[in-house]
């Protein structure tokens, strides 16, 4: 009987380490050609519908308003989700690593002793009755020890394919919600003229949508090719960590979404990053991980020079936004890396045309999935992912590469 249960133990522990190594990890997939193709036909939807019906009543527009705030605050409990599910998946991922490497060390030992009957050799080769029943019960705690630990293992391995398949369906949740603000936004803007918020207008997507996918097309990329490394060569996209956009820097104001902003009262509404300042106009700007240059924009009325970039993180896709730069130093389509400098901290000399800006510091935005013309929507605050100090002015100090 003991000898058919440690056979047993080592098929035991060998299975659950085969599926520990193979284990599915969630992964969104990359944005190909034929889903920018169809972003376009749905904003320029989108903007013709709004048109259509640009001289909506106050009372619909304050309720369109209401449907906009009542989405924002779904889009905001849905990140949070996100940022806490991700964070107990790496939590248990460290601790089945740890689990791991316990029962590759029993494994390693059954390996290295004389065959099957380990136990048995061990027990039969006690000297004494007592030293036999010592023996027998150090068998005893040591299979009841692998027993409780396969058990753990199980339990761990359970939880954590029921909270990727939980992030799965809260990034779904997050896809489907972002794109119904974004035809609301649409809607809402198109009938508030002074409506503004960073970014680029939607005219001005839709003319940059159209010459990407020109790009693209040009290149010979195929509508089921991803975006970010079709027709590029040796581009390095991959990355497995984030770095700061500034070697230096602090925090100056807070990212809020499409919420309230109270150090700001410009044309702007919300704010969808995070400023980054206590440096001078002319500071360089370096890529937060490596990438390819989605989209520059110059001398945008609220962002003025901005470039957005896409990343393939750890096989999770995102998108950074480097805005009220001075100067661009990257071309579209361009790899970057976090040693490649993106551009210039802009300041005083920008504010000519960037009525978004009062000086010098950077903004940094975040989102979810390659969206250089849904960003917005899709944003999140960067302080999930960077370890950045409080505002300085509330007595934060400062970050550094």
């Amino acid at each position: 009987m003991l000898m058919k249960d440690v056979i047993c133990m080592k098929k035991f522990i060998t299975i659950i380490i085969v599926m520990m190594m193979v284990m599915p990890i969630y992964k969104v997939e990359a944005k190909t050609l034929g889903d920018l193709k169809n972003e376009l036909s749905a904003l320029e939807r989108k903007y013709n519908e709004a048109n259509n019906n640009k001289n909506m009543t106050t009372e619909q527009i304050n309720s369109l308003t209401s449907e906009i705030n009542s989405i924002t605050s779904k889009l905001a409990s849905i990140k949070n989700d996100i940022k806490n599910t991700e964070d107990e998946i790496k939590e248990n991922e460290d601790t089945i690593e740890r689990k791991k490497e316990e029962t590759n060390e029993l494994l390693k030992f059954l390996q290295v002793s004389s065959g099957e009957n380990v136990y048995l050799e061990y027990l039969f080769e006690a000297d004494s009755y007592t030293d036999f029943i010592y023996r027998y019960a150090i068998v005893s705690q040591l299979t009841d020890y692998n027993n409780n630990l396969m058990e753990e293992l199980e339990e761990l391995i359970s939880s954590l394919e029921k909270k990727k398949e939980n992030l799965a369906n809260n990034k779904i949740n997050l896809e489907n919600s972002s794109k119904e603000l974004e035809s609301k936004m649409v809607t809402l803007r198109a009938n508030l003229s002074n409506y503004q918020e960073e970014g680029t207008t939607i005219e001005q997507d839709i003319a940059d949508m159209k010459k990407e996918i020109k790009r693209y097309v040009d290149k010979g990329c195929k509508d089921n090719e991803n975006i970010t490394t079709c027709g590029i060569k040796n581009t390095m996209v991959n990355a497995t960590g984030w770095n700061y956009p500034l070697a230096r820097g602090c925090v100056t104001s807070e990212y809020v979404g499409y919420g309230f902003r109270p150090d700001w009262n410009g044309p702007a509404t919300g704010h969808h990053g995070i400023d980054l300042d206590c440096v001078g106009e002319g500071t360089t700007v370096y890529g937060a991980a490596n990438g390819t240059v989605a989209r520059v924009v110059y001398r945008s009325g609220c962002g003025g020079n901005m470039v957005w970039v896409y990343h393939s993180v750890n096989g999770t896709p995102y998108t950074t936004v480097y805005m009220h730069l001075l100067t661009i130093s990257v071309s579209e389509g361009q790899a970057v890396t976090p040693m490649t400098k993106i551009g210039e901290v802009g300041g005083s000399s920008t504010r000519s045309y960037d009525a978004c800006t009062t000086g010098a510091h950077l903004h940094f935005g975040m989102a979810y999935g390659h969206n250089a013309y849904s960003f917005n929507s899709h944003s999140f605050n960067p302080r999930n992912i960077y370890n950045f100090p409080a505002v300085v002015y509330g007595g934060g100090g400062y970050f550094s590469r």
